[in-house]
């Protein structure tokens, strides 16, 4: 199964987590903002533009107030990895 950019599900899960590590990504909790059509911005979790024909999630960090646009499919990625991704 391809992803994003063409990235196979590995190396998508690879690439959050090591943004996680260098803060790019939080590794906590972030508020939910909204749901809906993409809008042309990159996704903060993989770098590729959200289309308007995919579904994003908008979130909000709870450490810095910074708000993120992920593609829904990044953003299920990120929730499971935020949990091994974590700076140390």
């Amino acid at each position: 199964m391809m992803l994003l950019l063409g990235m196979e599900p590995t190396l998508l899960q690879e690439v959050i987590r090591q943004r996680i590590h260098d803060g790019r990504l939080p590794g906590n909790h972030l508020i939910e903002l909204g749901h809906g059509q993409g809008i042309g911005q990159a996704c903060d979790a993989c770098g590729s533009i959200i289309a308007r024909t995919q579904r994003m999630t908008v979130r909000m960090s709870a450490d810095d107030w910074r708000t993120l646009r992920l593609h829904d499919t990044c953003f299920q990625i990120w929730a499971t990895e935020k949990h091994t991704g974590r700076r140390t």
